[in-house]
Protein backbone atom coordinates (compact mmCIF):
# COMPACT_ATOMS: atom_id res chain seq x y z
CA UNK A 1 0.00 0.00 0.00
CA UNK A 2 3.15 2.36 0.99
CA UNK A 3 4.63 1.79 -2.90
CA UNK A 4 1.08 2.32 -4.11
CA UNK A 5 1.00 5.29 -2.26
CA UNK A 6 3.91 6.78 -3.06
CA UNK A 7 3.69 10.29 -4.99
CA UNK A 8 -0.01 10.50 -3.03
CA UNK A 9 -1.48 10.03 0.06
CA UNK A 10 -1.72 6.85 2.49
CA UNK A 11 -5.02 7.29 4.09
CA UNK A 12 -5.43 4.97 6.70
CA UNK A 13 -9.01 4.91 8.65
CA UNK A 14 -9.12 3.11 12.37
CA UNK A 15 -5.36 3.65 12.30
CA UNK A 16 -5.33 2.68 15.78
CA UNK A 17 -6.31 -0.94 14.83
CA UNK A 18 -2.61 -1.59 13.54
CA UNK A 19 -1.49 -1.32 17.16
CA UNK A 20 -3.50 -4.48 19.00
CA UNK A 21 -0.59 -6.96 19.20
CA UNK A 22 -1.71 -10.23 16.73
CA UNK A 23 0.94 -12.47 16.95
CA UNK A 24 1.61 -16.15 14.68
CA UNK A 25 2.47 -19.10 15.89
CA UNK A 26 6.36 -18.16 16.10
CA UNK A 27 5.31 -15.17 18.64
CA UNK A 28 6.02 -12.19 15.79
CA UNK A 29 3.81 -9.05 16.57
CA UNK A 30 2.66 -7.70 12.97
CA UNK A 31 1.14 -5.04 14.70
CA UNK A 32 4.41 -3.80 15.70
CA UNK A 33 6.37 -5.12 13.07
CA UNK A 34 3.31 -3.00 10.73
CA UNK A 35 4.27 0.38 12.53
CA UNK A 36 7.85 -0.29 12.47
CA UNK A 37 7.71 -0.55 8.84
CA UNK A 38 5.03 2.40 8.59
CA UNK A 39 7.73 4.56 10.28
CA UNK A 40 10.41 3.88 8.02
CA UNK A 41 8.73 4.82 5.62
CA UNK A 42 7.12 8.15 6.43
CA UNK A 43 10.98 8.52 7.05
CA UNK A 44 11.96 7.73 3.99
CA UNK A 45 9.58 9.18 1.97
CA UNK A 46 8.28 12.39 3.77
CA UNK A 47 9.26 14.38 0.71
CA UNK A 48 6.96 12.18 -1.37
CA UNK A 49 4.22 10.30 0.77
CA UNK A 50 1.29 11.77 2.82
CA UNK A 51 0.37 9.24 5.44
CA UNK A 52 -3.11 10.42 7.51
CA UNK A 53 -3.87 8.51 10.29
CA UNK A 54 -7.65 8.19 11.17
CA UNK A 55 -9.22 7.35 14.62
CA UNK A 56 -10.81 8.18 17.52
CA UNK A 57 -8.73 10.32 19.53
CA UNK A 58 -7.63 8.34 22.82
CA UNK A 59 -7.12 5.06 20.51
CA UNK A 60 -4.84 6.82 18.36
CA UNK A 61 -2.82 8.69 21.54
CA UNK A 62 -1.71 4.70 22.77
CA UNK A 63 -1.25 3.71 18.86
CA UNK A 64 1.45 6.62 18.59
CA UNK A 65 2.95 5.75 22.45
CA UNK A 66 3.44 2.26 21.09
CA UNK A 67 6.75 2.85 19.12
CA UNK A 68 8.88 5.91 20.56
CA UNK A 69 9.92 7.30 17.32
CA UNK A 70 5.69 7.44 16.16
CA UNK A 71 4.82 10.72 17.59
CA UNK A 72 7.85 12.61 16.51
CA UNK A 73 7.11 11.70 12.90
CA UNK A 74 3.74 13.03 13.12
CA UNK A 75 4.00 16.92 12.96
CA UNK A 76 -0.41 17.75 12.65
CA UNK A 77 -2.48 16.49 14.55
CA UNK A 78 -6.38 17.59 13.83
CA UNK A 79 -8.88 16.88 16.10
CA UNK A 80 -12.27 16.98 14.87
CA UNK A 81 -15.35 17.74 17.09
CA UNK A 82 -18.27 16.06 17.13
CA UNK A 83 -21.23 16.80 15.10
CA UNK A 84 -23.71 18.49 17.18
CA UNK A 85 -27.30 17.51 17.50
CA UNK A 86 -28.86 19.74 14.42
CA UNK A 87 -25.67 18.62 12.17
CA UNK A 88 -26.57 14.96 13.28
CA UNK A 89 -30.68 15.75 12.47
CA UNK A 90 -29.58 17.09 9.11
CA UNK A 91 -27.40 14.11 7.60
CA UNK A 92 -31.01 12.04 8.61
CA UNK A 93 -32.91 13.77 6.73
CA UNK A 94 -30.29 13.51 3.95
CA UNK A 95 -30.35 9.78 4.48
CA UNK A 96 -33.90 10.04 4.03
CA UNK A 97 -33.41 12.00 0.76
CA UNK A 98 -31.18 10.15 -0.66
CA UNK A 99 -33.50 6.86 0.24
CA UNK A 100 -36.78 8.96 -1.67
CA UNK A 101 -37.92 8.91 1.90
CA UNK A 102 -40.26 11.83 3.21
CA UNK A 103 -40.63 12.51 6.91
CA UNK A 104 -43.49 13.53 8.88
CA UNK A 105 -43.14 17.22 10.41
CA UNK A 106 -43.01 15.89 13.64
CA UNK A 107 -39.84 13.95 13.71
CA UNK A 108 -37.38 16.70 14.53
CA UNK A 109 -37.53 16.84 18.64
CA UNK A 110 -37.94 13.20 19.27
CA UNK A 111 -34.54 12.83 17.00
CA UNK A 112 -32.38 15.84 18.09
CA UNK A 113 -33.19 14.09 21.56
CA UNK A 114 -31.77 10.62 20.55
CA UNK A 115 -28.64 12.50 19.60
CA UNK A 116 -28.80 14.77 22.79
CA UNK A 117 -28.25 11.50 24.79
CA UNK A 118 -26.16 9.31 22.46
CA UNK A 119 -23.26 12.13 22.18
CA UNK A 120 -23.40 11.55 25.99
CA UNK A 121 -21.98 8.06 25.87
CA UNK A 122 -18.29 7.16 25.72
CA UNK A 123 -18.03 5.30 22.52
CA UNK A 124 -20.96 7.77 20.30
CA UNK A 125 -20.05 6.80 16.74
CA UNK A 126 -21.33 10.03 15.15
CA UNK A 127 -22.77 9.91 11.86
CA UNK A 128 -22.46 6.20 12.09
CA UNK A 129 -24.96 6.86 15.00
CA UNK A 130 -27.76 8.30 12.32
CA UNK A 131 -26.86 5.92 10.00
CA UNK A 132 -27.63 2.92 12.39
CA UNK A 133 -31.01 4.41 13.41
CA UNK A 134 -32.03 5.07 10.08
CA UNK A 135 -31.57 1.80 9.14
CA UNK A 136 -33.67 0.20 11.79
CA UNK A 137 -36.60 3.10 11.39
CA UNK A 138 -36.43 2.31 7.59
CA UNK A 139 -37.38 -1.65 9.01
CA UNK A 140 -39.74 -0.38 11.27
CA UNK A 141 -41.62 1.82 8.53
CA UNK A 142 -41.44 -0.98 6.17
CA UNK A 143 -43.44 -3.19 8.94
CA UNK A 144 -45.87 -0.71 9.10
CA UNK A 145 -46.66 0.26 5.46
CA UNK A 146 -46.65 -3.68 4.83
CA UNK A 147 -49.43 -4.29 7.41
CA UNK A 148 -51.68 -1.49 6.21
CA UNK A 149 -53.27 -1.49 2.48
CA UNK A 150 -53.32 2.29 2.05
CA UNK A 151 -49.67 3.69 3.56
CA UNK A 152 -47.34 6.35 1.50
CA UNK A 153 -44.76 3.74 1.12
CA UNK A 154 -42.07 6.43 0.86
CA UNK A 155 -43.47 8.26 4.21
CA UNK A 156 -41.29 8.47 7.62
CA UNK A 157 -43.25 8.92 10.49
CA UNK A 158 -42.96 9.89 13.85
CA UNK A 159 -44.34 6.47 15.38
CA UNK A 160 -41.91 4.71 13.10
CA UNK A 161 -39.15 6.38 15.17
CA UNK A 162 -40.89 6.52 18.72
CA UNK A 163 -41.08 2.68 18.31
CA UNK A 164 -37.82 2.08 17.17
CA UNK A 165 -36.49 4.19 20.06
CA UNK A 166 -38.42 2.12 22.51
CA UNK A 167 -36.88 -0.99 21.54
CA UNK A 168 -33.16 0.55 21.33
CA UNK A 169 -34.49 2.01 25.10
CA UNK A 170 -37.01 -0.24 26.70
CA UNK A 171 -37.06 0.81 29.60
CA UNK A 172 -38.17 4.15 28.83
CA UNK A 173 -41.97 4.09 29.38
CA UNK A 174 -44.17 4.77 26.34
CA UNK A 175 -46.09 8.33 27.15
CA UNK A 176 -49.83 7.88 27.17
CA UNK A 177 -50.90 9.43 23.52
CA UNK A 178 -54.68 10.79 23.05
CA UNK A 179 -55.53 10.32 19.91
CA UNK A 180 -55.21 8.18 16.76
CA UNK A 181 -52.36 6.00 16.02
CA UNK A 182 -49.99 6.77 13.56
Amino acid sequence: MIESANGGVLFIDEAYSIASYVQDEAGRDYGAECIATLIKEMEDRRDSLCVILAGYSKEMEHMLEVNPGFDSRVQFKIEFPDYTEEELYKIFKNMAKDGKYKLSSNLKNPLINYFRIEKQKENFANARCVRNLFEKIKFEQAHRVSKSKNEDINLIKKCDIENVLLKINPTETKKVKIGFSC
